[in-house]
């Protein structure tokens, strides 16, 4: 009896190597770990916008000494990185939804830019001030393809999948470089995001034909692209590591 079953147990395992090979087999257990790691980053960026809006009049608020929570005309949020502790304070309106496990290896960071000089930041209750919210992470090199260095189809599948198609998601490419004379080494001057769409946009000619014209779809405003933590971990300069990113603007004086 025991020989007959180690005898069934080989032919088992010797038809396995015939069974035809799945071919969603990618998409039901790779493409599910690169939407949770895309999920992290729009969750974090959905829960800044929300910290922005709840420190945006009419909701912005200030406590006294006494204690008192006072409402306040003017933004009370300033420019730089929102913190894990101002997404979830200990006490207060937590933005963060409940079971989320903030790692930092995504980090939200606000920036005030003069609409009129885009290398210029200014204080965000400026009227000339723009208001951006990037979102910022870098990509694992397993999402990574080996050659071109740019999200391989694993990665570009879920971000299909989550996003779609949004103009302020995507990661950095270099549209524009100039050369320093003194050293003979390139510098990117207009940094821009590629969506899993490409970096060019589709349009018409006069016959209605579909052409492709050399028109970007998002600039990333200068001063963004050269300072802060954005332009520590992403600009790529200097070889670093790729990034995936979202931006949004928000044109009007307060965010509704």
């Amino acid at each position: 009896m025991y020989i007959w079953v180690i005898l069934a147990t080989f032919l088992v395992a010797l038809y396995s190597f015939n069974l035809t090979y799945r071919s969603d087999l990618r998409s039901i257990e790779v493409e599910p770990v690169a939407r949770a790691l895309i999920s992290k980053l729009v969750i974090k960026q959905q829960a800044a916008g929300r910290y922005m809006r709840g420190n945006t009049p009419p909701f912005a608020h200030t406590v006294d000494g006494e204690g008192n929570t006072i409402a306040s005309d003017t933004i009370t949020y300033a420019p730089g990185i929102i913190t894990t502790e101002l997404l979830r304070p200990s006490e207060g309106v937590t933005y963060l939804p409940y079971g989320f496990n903030d790692d930092n290896t995504v980090t939200s960071e606000v920036y005030c830019i003069d609409k009129d000089n885009h290398k210029q930041a200014m204080d965000c209750n400026e009227q000339n001030a723009i208001r951006y919210l990037v979102t910022y992470m870098p990509i694992p090199q397993r999402w990574l393809n080996v050659k071109t260095g740019l999200p391989n189809n694993d990665l570009n599948a879920a971000m299909k999948e989550l996003i779609g198609y949004d103009s302020g998601f995507g990661y950095p490419v270099c549209k524009k470089y100039v050369e320093d004379t003194a050293t003979g080494t390139k510098k990117c001057e207009q940094l821009v995001i590629r969506s899993r769409e490409g970096v060019y946009m589709s349009g018409f000619d006069d016959d209605e034909n579909t052409e492709i014209t050399d028109q970007f779809i998002y600039e990333i405003p200068y001063y963004i692209a050269k300072n802060g933590g954005f332009a520590d971990t992403c600009n790529n300069e200097s070889n670093k590591q790729l990034c995936l990113m979202y931006i949004y603007e928000y044109k009007a004086k307060y965010y509704n």
